[in-house]
């Protein structure tokens, strides 16, 4: 239908808007842009469309139109969008045409992104809920996670996926605007008169997606939900009323302050230790299963090495510099093929079979997107299971490092 890392602005018009195509050529800076652009309405197709190319549900509600312009000629703007994690082209005068959509027409959100690609290199809304809302549709859309943010060995039940689905517009009350945007992250905030913009670009206009995953991980903020699904996060109590003044005490001594207790060591993580094992050159992480999880990628492709490492894990003092000075690969236990994405959608076991690479002894593997992460290899070994590994140039003697 269109090529695969396509340029794209992504509209979603408030309820009832009826944009009008002089508006929208306009908007784009006139007839001869308009001409090199494609229009798609994804109401037009079976849902299921939408939903592997790049969905929308639960943000979009039923009478919330929604326009897909895509320039195709640019595509595709990496060689190899799953292995590439930098779209190498000046998006601001996209981010620029954005934002003159956003003027003339009657849009709820608007964004910048790479059709087949999960996240958003620009995202304009009107309201920082909204901001919150968007990052969000990853976790109601993640088969493994739970209401409480909380991710699980096995799928969930249709009806705690239901419950999931239900729970969404009450996490999004508990928030309000200045806790949402203290978690912008790593993106540049700005406002545009009612206009909010995240833009994830770097200075001179190209795009690295880990930076916009880490930015709607953050933006999301999981790790922030109420106990009970639509409370208020809990605030600073209030400083107390001052009570009348009354006749001056005698003077006292100052007493000694005391010292300041001692802060309680952090709970050591559940599950076996993180191991680190050399790779060439590298440094390579082993997690065993009870210590991964998509939280865990995300702080590797953001190096926020305290979220990954406990002090429990016996890892030496000069890896561990190692590791904040130059970084880290991983290699994890990948249970379902699902939990990965190929060209924009989870990969199914078809696919994986009609496209993996015969890597000898038994092991096939087959380059992938780990979500919150970016480019990795898969790596199936029969039975052994399957893994995960950013080391994307791999051979199987990566294995070794398991043992």
């Amino acid at each position: 239908m269109f090529e695969i890392d396509s340029l794209v602005i992504d509209l979603i018009f408030k309820a009832g808007a009826t944009p009008s195509p002089e508006d929208l050529i306009e908007g784009l800076g006139g007839e001869e842009i308009a001409r090199t652009r494609k229009l798609f309405d994804p109401d037009t197709v079976d849902p299921r469309v939408e939903m592997q190319l790049s969905p929308t549900v639960p943000f979009r509600k039923r009478d919330e139109r929604r326009l897909m312009i895509i320039d195709d000629s640019v595509a595709p703007m990496r060689k190899d969008p799953r292995t590439e994690p930098v779209v190498p082209v000046d998006l601001r005068p996209e981010k620029d045409r954005l934002l003159a959509l956003m003027d003339k027409l009657d849009v709820r959100l608007g964004r910048i992104m790479a059709l087949g690609s999960w996240g958003d290199a620009v995202v304009v809304a009107h309201s920082a809920r909204d901001l919150r809302a968007i990052a969000l549709v990853s976790w109601a859309l993640d088969p493994f996670v739970d209401a409480d943010g909380n991710r699980r060995s096995q799928q969930l039940t249709p009806q705690d996926f239901e419950a999931k689905v239900l729970a969404y517009e009450k996490r999004l009350e508990e928030l309000d605007e200045q806790a949402i945007l203290a978690n912008t992250g790593a993106a540049r905030f700005e406002r545009r008169d009612e206009l909010l913009v995240l833009d994830m670009l770097s200075d001179d206009g190209t795009w690295d997606v880990r930076t916009s995953l880490a930015v709607e991980d953050s933006m999301a903020a999981v790790k922030q939900f109420s106990t009970f699904p639509g409370a208020p996060a809990a605030a600073g109590q209030p400083a107390a009323e001052p009570e009348a003044a009354a006749a001056p005490a005698p003077a006292k001594p100052a007493a000694e302050p005391e010292p300041p207790a001692a802060p309680e060591p952090a709970a050591a993580p559940a599950g076996p230790p993180v191991r680190a094992s050399e790779y060439g050159d590298d440094v390579v992480l082993v997690f065993p299963p009870e210590r991964w999880d998509l939280d865990i990628a995300s702080a590797i492709g953001t190096k926020r090495w305290e979220e990954v490492l406990a002090p429990t894990d016996g890892i030496p003092g000069a890896t561990r510099d190692r590791i904040y000075e130059r970084g880290a690969g991983f290699l994890a236990p990948l249970e379902f093929l699902s939990e990965v994405f190929v060209d924009g959608k989870p990969l199914s076991k078809p696919d994986f079979e009609a496209n993996a690479k015969d890597a000898g002894g038994g092991v096939r593997t087959m380059p992938v997107h780990c979500p919150r992460f970016g480019s990795a290899l898969l790596i199936d070994t029969g039975d052994r299971g399957r893994f995960i590994t950013s080391k994307t140039n791999a051979g199987p003697d990566i294995l070794d490092l398991l043992s």
